[in-house]
């Protein structure tokens, strides 16, 4: 078979397994409601969502013989400026798009902790709790340094980001541009979160559109983030590092739900699956979209 065949085969492949494994339940509680959050329980399992691209990639290059080199390491030490770029830099523009848009909506400021008190208050959370601007930017900060070295949450995100930066990545840049690959890997990443968007998973349920305009809102966030995961996967050749971002950006891009009285809409922010929030990832990602790495060949030959 041609490699031109073999890398449509592998991606047909790979896709099939990770939006069938993800869509037919959807469909499923689509048709027969009374399903719908059992379903949602079972696909939003980390496991199981986050999993399933790994899966998919095991999967893959078993039944297609691929035996080309993976693009993956735990060494991530050996590229100090890569780590330290992974760790601290995509951590600081989300708690910056917070700020931005705390300060255009100072009134949605919860000084009272609610969201703390009931969501954590089983884990020894207090029930009364006072907080300043001061202290909430105290908070910000240490989850910030929390989430630069939580590496368990690394190895969590690493499931999607073998499958969609280590391996769809480099199948999609044989056939297409980088930066063309880059789109179009985001969008599918991004579409493969609709059935967790569809039932409330980032947004809620009650914002303007819902869940439609919540599902094309997370495709453009995903967009987004692909632009800084690929341009650190195709740096390295290892998306370890992508994990790192992707762990750091779901750690600290809670942080703003915790003092936020979600009186705004979900589409707005504070948490970067907003636009308000999503606002200096999103300068971030223009500015690296034109300084990705060549993935190809032909592309390096033209450079």
């Amino acid at each position: 078979m041609k490699t031109n065949d073999m890398t449509t085969k592998r991606m047909v492949i790979f896709l099939s397994i990770v939006f069938g494994i993800l869509y037919i339940p959807w469909i499923v509680g689509i048709l027969i409601p009374e399903l719908g959050a059992a379903i949602y329980t079972v696909i939003s399992f980390p496991a199981v969502f986050m999993g399933t691209p790994a899966f998919a990639v095991f999967v893959t290059r078993k039944l297609t013989r691929d035996t080309t080199p993976f693009c993956f390491s735990t060494k991530v030490l050996k590229d100090k400026k890569a780590f330290l770029f992974s760790a601290l830099v995509p951590g600081a523009v989300i708690f910056l798009g917070a700020v931005v848009f705390f300060l255009i909506f100072p009134e949605d400021l919860d000084f009272q902790g609610r969201y703390i008190s009931e969501t954590y208050g089983a884990f020894g959370a207090p029930q009364d709790i006072e907080l300043t601007v001061g202290s909430m930017l105290l908070m910000g900060v240490i989850v910030y340094i929390i989430s630069a070295a939580a590496f368990p949450i690394w190895y969590i995100a690493l499931g999607e980001d073998i499958g969609w930066q280590g391996y769809m990545l480099p199948l999609l840049c044989q056939k297409m541009s980088t930066k063309h690959a880059v789109i179009v890997n985001g969008a599918l990443w991004g579409l493969a979160h609709a059935p967790l968007v569809y039932y409330g998973m980032n947004y809620g349920t009650d914002y303007f559109g819902a869940p439609y305009t919540g599902i094309l809102m997370m495709i453009f966030v995903l967009i987004v983030m692909e632009v800084w995961l690929a341009y650190i996967t195709l740096r390295t050749k290892n998306c370890m590092y992508a994990a790192i971002i992707h762990g750091v950006c779901d750690i600290i891009g809670e942080a703003g739900a915790w003092v936020s009285l979600s009186t705004k809409s979900s589409l707005l922010g504070p948490l970067p699956t907003g636009i308000i929030g999503l606002s200096f990832f999103f300068i971030g990602a223009v500015l690296l979209f034109p300084k990705l790495p060549c993935c190809s060949d032909a592309e390096q030959a033209d450079s």
